[in-house]
């Protein structure tokens, strides 16, 4: 299913939003134009990943170090504190942009 999540104009190029898609948490991560949409929580343990640091392709959880790429989810670095907990894959949503606005698709619940 498909949601209007925000306009464009509410995310700075080089920006994060957190957004609420149906019943999921997506963050929002802009570069110029471009704007992928990711699960608002680490896979690694489940800890908010908007107060990590994101360089327009790879973003970085806070709390344990864990990198992710934006653009298909995959971790590209393990955390340094329990490696082996959670998921490799941080879960990646279709993003379009129709008239200013950013709509993200679902599967349906989270």
């Amino acid at each position: 299913m498909e949601y209007d999540a925000c306009a464009l104009a509410e995310i700075g190029d080089g920006g994060k939003k957190v957004v609420s898609v149906g019943e999921a948490k997506v963050l929002l991560l802009r570069k110029g134009e471009e704007v992928w949409a990711v699960d608002a929580k680490c896979p690694h343990m489940n800890l908010p990943l908007s107060p990590g640091k994101w360089d327009g392709e790879i973003l970085k959880c806070r709390f344990h170090g864990a990198c992710y790429n934006v653009a298909d989810g995959s971790r590209v670095k393990p955390p340094w504190l329990l490696a082996s907990m959670g998921s490799d894959t941080l879960p990646t949503y279709p993003v379009t942009i129709k008239d200013g606005r950013i709509f993200v698709e679902t599967a349906g619940s989270q």
